[in-house]
């Protein structure tokens, strides 16, 4: 059954949406399956965190802001990247 959710669409929160977790706010599907369920990380939440107090090797890696955002309300002790690499080929371990 198609859902309409596919990876790379930014899902916007609508001003009816009162749930704190997602209101305001500007989702970018980073992983959809139907059996698997639905990654997203919330682009529009910077946090006054420095990259560098959180992750000092990504540090010098980070464009600006070079901020923690707070991705969502599920797994608030994780990290996770959004990144654009040159080239074709998928860096090993990615």
């Amino acid at each position: 059954m198609e859902d309409g959710i596919r990876v790379g669409l930014l899902l916007v929160a609508t001003p009816q949406l009162e749930d704190p977790n997602f209101r305001r706010s500007v989702v970018l599907v980073v992983e959809h399956d139907m059996d698997g369920g639905t990654l997203g990380v919330v682009l529009n939440r910077p946090t006054e965190v420095p990259v560098d107090r959180v992750l000092p090797p990504w540090a010098e890696l980070v464009t600006g802001p070079s901020v923690v955002f707070q991705g969502g309300p599920v797994a608030l002790d994780n990290a996770l990247a959004l990144a654009r690499l040159p080239g074709e080929d998928e860096p090993l371990g990615w």
